[in-house]
């Protein structure tokens, strides 16, 4: 945890960017940091204050970021290495941060690449499977005997036997593209 005293050596420049990083954990936007450095220009005895005021903030409170409000006076040497880790800890959560913001990108892309991939193999498949269908039925085209002429209930019965091997067909035909797709 760095300190308010570890935080306020420095040009008014750092000592701002400082301010964000250990009262809000982040580095500051062009206009609050116009703001910020207006405010505290010339007038070092105003930094603690600043940086009070921003860790009580709305935004400080919901960052959570830990400071420690020892405003004593440092050396500064002791300053200046809490200011450069306080600096590179920022920047290693946000490398980590891209790191796996990268991996997920490219993991999706890979994903994406394979489900587009198979996506275009059913197309595909769907076209040869209509293709084989209108050559088989016109092969069997006038080949098959008309339906015999039967009251109501039984032409029922006879449709939903056609249906019934229809489907089995079907299941059966959507059964070996799974194995294709799958490569079972």
């Amino acid at each position: 945890m760095i300190s308010i005293g570890e935080l306020l050596p420095g040009s008014d420049a750092d000592f701002v960017t400082n301010a964000y990083l250990a009262a809000l954990g982040r580095w500051p936007d062009a206009g609050g940091f116009e703001h910020h450095l207006a405010a505290i220009a010339g007038q070092p005895e105003q930094r603690a204050e600043m940086l009070r005021r921003m860790h009580a903030s709305e935004e400080g409170q919901r960052a959570g970021c830990a400071l420690s409000p020892d405003a004593g006076p440092v050396p500064l040497e002791q300053a200046l290495a809490a200011q450069l880790r306080l600096r590179t800890e920022v920047l290693r959560h946000e490398i980590a941060a891209l790191r796996e913001a990268v991996v997920a990108h490219v993991a999706g892309s890979a994903l994406l690449a394979e489900v587009s991939g198979l996506g275009v193999a059913l197309s595909a498949l769907g076209v040869e499977m209509r293709e084989r269908m209108a050559a088989l039925e016109a092969t069997v085209a006038g080949k098959l005997p008309a339906p015999p002429q039967l009251s109501p209930a039984v032409s029922l019965d006879y449709v939903n036997e056609v249906i019934e091997a229809a489907e089995a067909q079907w299941a059966h035909r959507l059964r070996s593209l799974e194995k294709r797709l799958t490569g079972a």
